[in-house]
This record gives structure tokens, sequence and C-alpha cells, in this order.
């Protein structure tokens, strides 16, 4: 008798991209690439060079496993323990939301806002630390303080300072955003927040991937969706300088609340800026 030969790389990829299908996992061939290069310690083109290749049981065996995980819709980033943002690595865990592209459209609005040298910015609920760390990464002369109300966020996005070399300029707060210290008024040049906007009855609604594994903190503040929105303003009014930015994420549907929100506290200059789909997505303002 001979042993039976090893699977190969294409064909344990067919049988796992046909499970992701089955399990009704978006674009299932990409995700099913992406974790086999996780379990062959290579990368996605190392994955399509080696099709004809037999994969080691050891490699097989992790890579079942992470298919399985998947097929629960578990996600992806969970699974490889990152996600991209701006061309960044960070750190993710079960512990913080994780970044989105519609994030990266709120950075790039504080980087477009002509913020002097030396500036001061607070960043209200910083989950993975992925806007805190990504502007100090881009501004060098910068001071970022970034709250959040859990000390297991705050954990994950202090590696990712650290990875980025920026832990010297970004300070990590455990707090609630809707509080301020004394010494804090009027001392910041922009209040940047990207807070929970999913209102409560839209919450059972979203994808497993999202409702079921990413901390539910920081998705939903109440059953507008707005009830964040109301303290981060409250605390920016009294945190920022004369003429200071502030700059929030929308919802999809936010717009139109939140502009009331911000303007009945007196911001002034209030602007909003579409994603690609043409959904108000960033809000701006000036102290």
């Amino acid at each position: 008798m001979t042993a039976e030969a090893a699977p190969t790389v294409a064909a344990i990829l067919e049988d796992a991209t046909r499970r992701l299908r089955e399990a009704h996992v978006p674009d299932p061939r990409r995700e099913a690439v992406a974790l086999l290069a996780m379990a062959l310690g290579t990368d996605r083109g190392g994955v399509a060079a080696r099709k004809p290749d037999p994969v080691a049981a050891r490699d097989a065996a992790r890579f079942a496993e992470l298919v399985a995980s998947r097929a629960l819709r578990k996600p992806l980033q969970h699974l490889v323990g990152r996600a991209e943002f701006r061309g960044l690595e960070f750190d993710v865990s079960p512990d913080v939301l994780i970044p989105r592209p519609e994030t990266e459209d709120l950075v790039q609005a504080v980087l477009d806002a002509g913020l002097e040298d030396g500036a001061r910015v607070a960043d209200l609920g910083t989950g993975s630390g992925c806007i805190a760390v990504t502007l100090a990464v881009a501004r060098p002369s910068w001071q970022l303080v970034a709250v959040d109300l859990s000390a297991d966020a705050l954990r994950v996005a202090a590696r990712n300072a650290t990875t980025h070399g920026v832990a010297d300029r970004v300070r990590f707060v455990s707090r609630d955003f809707a509080t301020f210290r004394e010494d804090e008024r009027g001392v910041y040049d922009a209040v940047v927040s990207n807070p929970p906007y999913v209102p409560e009855d839209e919450w059972q609604g979203l994808q497993p991937e999202v409702r079921d594994h990413e901390p539910r903190i920081a998705l939903v503040p109440g059953s507008t969706g707005n009830e964040a929105y109301e303290a981060v303003v409250r605390a920016a009014i009294d945190m920022l300088r004369s003429g200071g930015l502030l700059a929030l994420e929308l919802g999809w549907k936010s717009e139109e609340a939140v502009r009331a929100i911000v303007a009945a506290e007196g911001f002034q200059q209030i602007a909003t800026t579409p994603d690609l789909q043409g959904i108000p997505r960033v809000l701006t303002a000036r102290r």
C-alpha cells in the first residue's frame, strides 16, 4: 500500500472557496486565498505560485480551522489579527472596531484642515487607535491624546502606536469620551471622533461579522444612534480652543441630526463630505 497523496494548494483552495460560498461569506475566493496565505506563511502571490504543490498535513489542518471559523462568519481580520488602514497595518481583536475605509476619509479631513505644526489633537473613542496613530505618523510634530472607556481597546491601540513608532506622541487615556479634565479646557486644536452611531433597531440587521463579533459598545450608542454625537460635541466645545476643528464620521443617515446637534452648541463653518457612494460621511466644523 502507498500513502495517500497530499492535497495540492489548488485543491484545498477550491474546496475552501465552495465552503465559504455555501456559508454566504462575501467574496469567498478572495477570503479563501487570504486564509491559505496565512496558513502557509506566505502572501497571495505565494499562494498562486504554489497551486500545484502538495500541502503539508499540519498546514492543511491549520487552514481547515481557519476556514471553519470564517464559515461561522468570524471576521477575516480577527482570524489574521490585523487590518490595513491608509497603508498601515493595525492589530485588531474582538475588543475593538475593525478599521473601515470610510474612516480614512475622516483622517484625510483632519490632515487637510490646515492645522499648524505642534497641533494638539484629541481622538475620542479611539478603539484600535487607527485614527490617532495614523495622524501621528502623517504629522510628526502633532501631539495626540486618544480616549477610550475600554482598557482592552487601549491595550490594542497602544501596541499599534508602538508598532508604528509614535508611542511617544500618542497619550492613551481611559475614560468616557463624554468627559474631560478641567486642565484640558480650550487646549486642543482639533477633536476627532468616529463614535458609535448604529440605532438600536438597526443593530440586529447588521452582517454577522459585525453584529456577533465586534464590540456592541463601539457600534450602538442608544435608541436613536445620535446619543454619542451629543456627548462628543458637548465635550468638544469645552476642549477646543477658539477656531478649533471638530471632525466627525457620520452614519449613513446621520447628517441632518448631527448638523443640528453641532449647530446647537455654537459651532460654525459646518460642512459635510460624501464618501464614494455619495453618502455624507464626514462632518467638520469650527468652534
